[in-house]
């Protein structure tokens, strides 16, 4: 019988196979998911009660999903768990905590901890961190005793991100407008602090009002200020003719992803979309967009209706990015014949434009900055450094020379060394760095031929020479040398060790003529 779903051990691949980075590193795909259905005492009792639902979890957002249901039904199940948190719309149980009329949110504003009652503590109030109170909760539960250390951290840290979302979203700083306002969230005056983004202050927001149906989507501060804004189409179709309304990617002050998801939990709580661009995806992520429960929707062929003529302003698009003019359509999926991702503000326009720096000019080339891509003046590059393996320019501050090659790489792309606890372009130049490092640190085994960080790693030996007919002072790992000792391939007199003994005497070379000497 097949107990799990994957079919073949292609498909296994497919879900669980070995991915190789652009530095080189390995790792493999979904590893927390394989490690907990290859949880032996899961299949035994999916065997036993004939139910195999937990076996056939395909993708991680179905394992929080699933894993999460299980522990909340084994915690009511289990009667000496008889306190409840409300946690998010959840209800976890507990022997000693339990939620008040806050339900977890702290009357500090904090929005990494939980508040709670401690039954055990005299009915206190405390709080503590999301993560660790998740934790103790996961493991008052039967179910969730049973879950390898992997689940139950990967859990943890899902559930502290979720939480400052939902909390960063109840703050009363932080107030949702779904409105048509898209020159308050293009304007840099009206945002807090940088959004990354090539659009700002360009003032061609008009497209979102003239040429598609769209609203502007946008958290503010206490003060009115913008802290993260996206785009909702209001009207796409897919290819079966679904109607969606779907968030565009998310802009927030300084990047900040935990105000991109409170903006995106605002917007699902209030009910304006029915699904968004995934949380961290790029420009380029034409077909990142997943539903409400996080399911992928990178199936689903999506356009939208699109007016736009050639001098018509044009705000540079991440996803319906191929217009069609005469069915008046842009897509996701490339059937349109012109391109949308352009930055020149119009499907005319003749001059070039710089979108780092924020002016037209006469010739642009790409460069990156904080993972963005930019157009920037060929004449105005010296913020930017050229990264000869990439074939890139990328701004200087996401860069760093190696001490080794004194070539440039990314921040993103090093490797660190724990020997040298410096940071290198590739593997070659660290196992340079580290050699050098050991050949002037570290101790160095004759017979192993390696370098060791202590002094009690390496000991002394004698190593027969027939030559000269004497004894040369050698070293070698203890650990090698006690190897030897026990296959009689060294020996040991008066707490020295030799390679070669007088085999008739039992004794060292010379050792009787040294003792006349003497």
């Amino acid at each position: 019988m097949l107990y799990y779903k994957f079919k073949n051990y292609e498909e296994f691949k497919d879900m669980f196979g070995i991915v190789k980075h652009g530095n080189g590193v390995c790792s493999r795909k979904n590893r927390i998911l394989l490690a907990y259905i290859r949880n032996r005492r899961l299949l035994h009792e999916a065997i036993e009660t004939n139910n195999y639902t937990l076996l056939h979890i395909s993708s991680m957002a179905e394992l929080k999903k699933t894993i999460t249901r299980a522990i909340i039904i084994s915690g009511h199940s289990d009667m000496s768990l008889r306190y409840v948190l409300e946690l998010d719309g959840e209800f976890f149980y507990s022997r000693n905590f339990e939620t008040d009329d806050m339900k977890g949110l702290c009357k500090d504003g904090d929005t990494r901890s939980i508040r709670y009652i401690n039954h055990e503590n005299g009915g206190k109030t405390f709080k503590m961190k999301a993560g660790k109170l998740y934790r103790s909760l996961i493991l008052e539960t039967e179910f969730g005793k049973t879950l390898p250390e992997q689940v139950v951290t990967y859990l943890c840290e899902e559930f502290s991100a979720d939480w400052q979302t939902y909390t960063t979203g109840r703050l009363p700083k932080n107030r949702l407008c779904v409105d048509k306002n898209f020159e308050k969230i293009y304007s840099s005056s009206s945002c807090v602090g940088d959004f990354y983004s090539c659009m700002v202050d360009r003032k061609l927001h008009y497209f979102y009002t003239e040429s598609v149906d769209a609203s502007a989507a946008y958290l503010t501060n206490e003060k009115g200020k913008v802290t993260a804004r996206c785009v909702i189409y209001n009207r796409v179709t897919d290819q079966d003719g679904k109607i969606w309304r779907l968030a565009e990617r998310q802009y927030a002050s300084n990047e900040n992803d935990i105000l991109k998801r409170a903006l995106i939990d605002a917007l699902i709580k209030g009910g304006y979309i029915d699904g968004y661009k995934k949380v961290g995806a790029g420009a380029g992520d034409t077909r990142a967009f997943v539903d409400l429960e996080e399911n992928s929707l990178s199936d689903r062929k999506f356009r939208i209706e699109c007016d736009l003529d050639w001098n018509d302003t044009l705000s540079y698009q991440d996803s319906f990015k191929w217009y069609n003019q005469s069915e008046g359509t842009a897509d996701n999926y490339g059937s349109g014949d012109i391109a949308l991702d352009i930055t020149d503000g119009s499907l005319n326009g003749e001059e070039e434009y710089d979108d780092f720096h924020g002016y037209h000019c006469y010739e642009t080339r790409p460069v990156y900055c904080h993972g963005c891509e930019y157009y920037c003046d060929v004449e105005n590059l010296d913020e930017f450094i050229w990264i000869e393996k990439l074939g890139e320019y990328h701004h200087e501050s996401d860069v760093i020379e190696c001490l080794e090659c004194s070539g440039y790489f990314l921040e993103e792309d090093n490797l660190y060394s724990d020997i040298t606890k410096e940071y290198y372009c590739c593997e070659e130049c660290r196992k340079k760095a580290e050699q050098a490092y050991k050949q002037e640190n570290w101790h160095y085994s004759d017979y192993d031929e390696e370098y060791y960080e202590h002094t009690e790693s390496i000991t002394i030996y004698q190593v027969w020479n027939n030559i000269l007919c004497e004894y040369e002072r050698k070293t070698i790992s203890v650990e090698s040398a006690q190897r030897l000792l026990e296959t009689g391939e060294l020996h040991k007199l008066n707490d020295m060790l030799y390679d070669g003994i007088d085999e008739e005497t039992g004794l060292p070379y010379a050792y009787e003529m040294n003792e006349i000497n003497v």
